[in-house]
């Protein structure tokens, strides 16, 4: 995702600004900065949490189809609730249309087929792992992009891309190939799958996004999701195995990983920008980590943690418009805001 980060340039200091100038203007400007970064990482840390969760779903014996159709149903009308109290000032290019519905019922198909094949991933193999093939999902957008703009991509990303996925297959196979059982390439081909559906929801639906604002846009993807979600349903007819320790764990899912997590999120990137956001997002995988070895026990080998901190740089170098220097900046602020109050 693209986006100009506006904010940051209402939070930079102007160089030429007098001394006498008065300080309130300046701890105005960088106060929501501190408190967007906490915004940010809330969201990322409830996201992170989403296939945690759905190991104790699956402990109570619901199935993956009963987990996802209660989550689409549970947060389609707080997504629109969200949109009738917030989502007027912070509206797109234009009002929605009746061909946005049409557009809507793709990206949604697509968002549902993203949740479905990466929650059937966790219910294979280990969330870590799991959390690490999906992340690769950066990547399969330079691949689209290539593809759609039909042109090579620049050489730094074609090497980016290379490490990233030489420490996929670390963390896959790091043993070697003949050593990885049937079950993990079976589940890790569930979680890349969810990965590539996820990837061409991102890229072909972010025009939408300016078209008709970010709130309304998850609002209807969210909507027609649910929906391709019960008419799948009704098609494959498999057993949901509802039960209610399931279904309260379900409807945590659908409202601290789900609904809450994406306001939040908005409203960082509202703050310091989609860049600056993206950038914080990168801890995701690690917080999914460290809660699998605490709750769960899931632990990584040497080679698997190694082939972890190769994923994890390479996505965040394939981030074109992410720099160190803008992570100076935007750890340097609140330090700042804090010497100068």
């Amino acid at each position: 995702m693209t986006s100009q980060p506006q904010a940051d340039a209402a939070a930079s200091p102007a160089t030429a600004e007098p001394s006498n100038a008065p300080a309130p203007k300046v701890q105005g400007t960088e106060k929501p900065v501190g408190s967007a970064l906490t915004i940010v990482l809330l969201a990322t840390l409830a996201l992170a949490m989403k296939g945690l969760l759905a190991k104790f779903v699956y402990a109570t014996g619901m199935t993956v189809d009963g987990l996802l159709l209660l989550r689409f149903l549970i947060a389609m009308p707080f997504f629109w609730l969200g949109v009738l109290m917030f989502g007027k000032n912070r509206p797109g290019d234009r009002k929605m249309k009746p061909v946005d519905l049409a557009w809507g019922g793709l990206y949604g198909g697509l968002f549902f087929l993203a949740a479905l094949f990466d929650f059937t991933a966790v219910s294979l193999i280990d969330v870590t792992v799991s959390r690490i093939v999906l992340f690769t999902f950066p990547a399969v957008v330079m691949i689209l992009e290539a593809i759609h703009k039909g042109r090579f991509p620049p050489i730094r990303q074609v090497i980016c891309f290379v490490v990233t996925y030489g420490g996929l297959m670390l963390v896959l196979a790091p043993d070697g190939f003949d050593m990885v059982s049937g079950s993990l390439w079976y589940g890790a081909a569930w979680a890349f799958g969810s990965a590539l559906t996820y990837a061409l929801y991102l890229y072909f639906g972010q025009s939408m996004i300016k078209t008709i604002g970010s709130m309304h846009f998850a609002a209807l993807i969210n909507t027609m999701a649910g929906m391709s979600m019960v008419l799948y349903e009704l098609v494959v007819q498999k057993p949901l195995n509802l039960n209610v320790n399931g279904v309260l764990w379900t409807a945590g899912i659908s409202i601290f990983c789900t609904v809450i997590p994406f306001f939040l999120l908005y409203e960082g990137i509202r703050r310091i920008g989609a860049t600056q956001a993206s950038l914080i997002s990168l801890s995701g995988p690690a917080m999914t980590f460290f809660a699998a070895w605490l709750f769960l026990g899931e632990i990584l080998t040497l080679p698997q943690m190694i082939g972890f901190a190769v994923v994890t740089l390479g996505v965040a170098s394939l981030k074109n418009s992410v720099s160190l220097a803008g992570l100076g900046r935007l750890l340097a602020r609140p330090f700042a805001s804090n010497a100068k109050s």
